[in-house]
């Protein structure tokens, strides 16, 4: 029994993936034109996450700066998340500090949301989007939390899962996709 209940949490994992993977390409094909055009335009990318979506935050500004998987001049991002984790709570007030201190309009704010308790997140999203920073927003399709915070301007990548370890996974895929997206704008699709 427990190896069928495992087969069908992958089985509706990969369903889930599988039937928004349309709408997930078009939708991470404007964020990485969005990233390139202020990384072409001498913008940088701050990249923001709180508890479990800290670690997506990281490992973006980590893609950013060494490529992923393809050689190519490290890129302006700067990783502005708590500690990552779960349980682990950021500074009050850091993330919103971070982005006043170094944000400019037309950088982009790439903020990840796990559609948990990301009150420091949203805080600094919102100073994000007044100072006329790019939101670039990776969540839940529900998007509780930062997705009222979109504008036209700004891209929205919703991720399908039902709970945080199921929108951490679809998150972790589809940053590997985005990020080897802005490497095929930036270096050519066949380089």
């Amino acid at each position: 029994m427990p190896q069928t209940q495992i087969q069908q949490t992958f089985a509706e994992v990969a369903d889930g993936l599988y039937q928004s993977a349309e709408r997930l390409a078009i939708q991470l094909e404007a964020a990485a034109h969005a990233i390139v055009h202020s990384l072409t335009s001498g913008g940088k990318v701050l990249c923001a996450g709180q508890a479990e979506a800290a670690w997506l935050a990281r490992h973006a500004a980590h893609l950013l700066a060494l490529g992923a998987g393809r050689e190519r001049p490290p890129l302006a991002s700067v990783n502005v998340a708590g500690p990552g984790g779960p349980g682990m709570q950021a500074v009050p007030g850091e993330m919103d500090a971070f982005v006043r201190a170094i944000g400019h309009p037309g950088d982009i704010w790439l903020a990840f949301s796990l559609e948990a308790d990301e009150g420091e997140v949203a805080m600094a999203t919102a100073t994000a989007r007044e100072m006329d920073l790019i939101l670039v927003v990776m969540t839940g399709e529900a998007a509780t939390v930062l997705g009222p915070m979109v504008r036209d301007t700004d891209v929205w990548v919703p991720v399908p899962g039902r709970n945080t370890p199921e929108l951490f996974s679809a998150s972790w895929l589809a940053l590997q996709a985005l990020m080897e997206a802005v490497d095929g704008c930036l270096l050519g699709e066949d380089a």
